[in-house]
């Protein structure tokens, strides 16, 4: 069974907070986090579309 304890920051070790080593790591970071910025702000604006009545013709 695994260990299923939440483990704080400061058990972690200090290569968790570098950034990729390599241009190619942080350029694929920083469009996995891009992209999942603009999923995030897309499904708010559903939710709110959806809850505030508001009708959108495609």
């Amino acid at each position: 069974m695994a260990d299923n304890k939440r483990k704080s920051m400061k058990d972690m070790p200090p290569e968790f907070f570098l950034p990729p080593p390599t241009q190619e790591g942080l350029w694929r970071e920083t469009i996995a986090l891009s992209l999942g910025c603009f999923a995030f702000i897309i499904v708010l604006a559903v939710i709110v579309a959806l809850t505030q009545g508001i009708v959108v013709h495609v």
